[in-house]
């Protein structure tokens, strides 16, 4: 749970006239399933369909399991449209927060970290699969920093060094505090 900053502490001092507003976002994640086929020559080659699939489309899955709810959480409280008082708080003991802040920021570290291997190995196209683990990566950050779903789908439009020099620099960029 984040503190009271110092400034909003002095602001939050109870108003003997009257009670204030705050506003609350928060959040339940629901398991969602489908099924469907794919037709291909191989087991990899079905799976990499089935993935190829589920990354263009995840709208797919479309059968809600409100059984399986987990991560009861409030996302953020504030006041007055200022910055959040208060964010990422977990009602949910059992379940981890998703994307946390920590999970986010190790993601993020691993796809800089990979990308920089990669590009000191060479012959980067030699390692399909972990180009693969990388746009893997860039599609689950996108949904916290600007720019992640777009730098994975560049990777047919660039070479494969280029562009794991991009994904580093990215990744870099918004480790140091980068814009968001």
């Amino acid at each position: 749970m984040s503190p009271l900053l110092p400034a909003a502490r002095a602001e939050a001092a109870p108003d003997p006239g009257g009670l204030r507003t705050f506003q609350v976002v928060a959040a339940q994640d629901m398991p969602f399933y489908g099924a469907f086929t794919v037709e291909a020559a191989d087991p990899e080659s079905a799976l990499a369909k089935a993935k190829a699939t589920l990354l263009a489309d995840a709208g797919m899955l479309s059968e809600r399991e409100p059984e399986g709810v987990h991560s009861l959480r409030i996302i953020a409280l504030q006041e007055h449209d200022n910055d959040p008082l208060y964010t990422d708080v977990s009602l949910d003991p059992d379940a981890p927060l998703w994307p946390g802040r920590e999970v986010r920021e190790a993601l993020l570290s691993s796809t800089a970290a990979l990308a920089h291997l990669l590009a000191s190995l060479g012959e980067t196209e030699a390692h399909p699969a972990e180009l693969d683990q990388l746009v893997a990566n860039l599609r689950v950050l996108h949904l916290e920093f600007d720019g992640a779903a777009g730098l994975a789908a560049s990777l047919g439009s660039l070479s494969p060094e280029a562009w794991v020099e991009h994904v580093m620099q990215w990744g870099w960029s918004h480790m140091a505090g980068g814009a968001r």
